[in-house]
């Protein structure tokens, strides 16, 4: 497993308040999921009601601020593959972070992508964005593990992650327009508090080693 150096008030947050940690959290957001899924199966005219509508919520519909983490990513027999995949994201991520690492990061994915949707006037209607910062989590721990496409072809996590943020992060944010620039930024603000010292560290560490090749 890659080592990521957290930032300090993070480390602190992990030894100090423990209290914050959702028990079981990869275990509620599955079953949250799965009762979405045959909610959507039941009466698709209710899943309108979950979606994070930002007028919706400034007219009173405050729950929508939670209830779209119900939404499935798909609709279809899929579902049980994507949240089996999902439940072990999140237990692997438990494992490298403990609990109340993995709790903190899904309130700041929670907290942005509400902030993003009020902000910018965007509805959120699917759990997606959220579940794939957690994927690019897991990508940047460990890279190189691996998962069968279609039972066959191995493919690297890191890859997978590369192509998921070229589709959802790059293409939007330099072609995108301002609104959803900012909307974009934020639901990924969580990966980036993060790893972002992480990476600052790594690309200082460059630097200097280049620099002093050239003396």
């Amino acid at each position: 497993m890659r080592q990521v150096n957290l930032p300090d008030w993070l480390v602190r947050i992990d030894e100090n308040l423990k209290w914050l940690s959702i028990p079981k959290l990869p275990l509620f957001l599955t079953i949250t999921q799965v009762l979405g899924f045959f909610l959507a199966m039941k009466r698709p005219e209710f899943v309108s009601r979950l979606v994070l509508d930002p007028n919706a919520v400034l007219h009173g519909e405050v729950w929508r601020i939670f209830t779209f983490i119900a939404i499935p990513l798909v609709d279809n027999i899929l579902v049980f593959f994507v949240l089996w995949f999902f439940y072990d994201v999140m237990v692997w991520l438990e494992s490298a972070w403990g609990s109340t690492l993995l709790t903190v990061y899904f309130l700041f994915a929670w907290f942005n992508t509400v902030l993003a949707s009020l902000i910018t006037g965007i509805p959120i209607e699917t759990f997606a964005y959220m579940e794939c910062s957690f994927f690019f989590a897991l990508a940047t721990l460990n890279p190189n593990r691996e998962i069968h496409l279609f039972f066959i072809l191995p493919i690297a996590f890191k890859w997978i992650a590369v192509f998921i943020a070229a589709v959802l992060l790059v293409v939007p944010l330099f072609l995108g327009y301002p609104e959803r620039q900012i909307y974009m930024i934020l639901l990924f603000a969580n990966y980036l508090i993060f790893f972002g010292k992480d990476y600052w560290l790594r690309l200082k560490k460059e630097l200097d080693k280049r620099k002093r090749k050239k003396i």
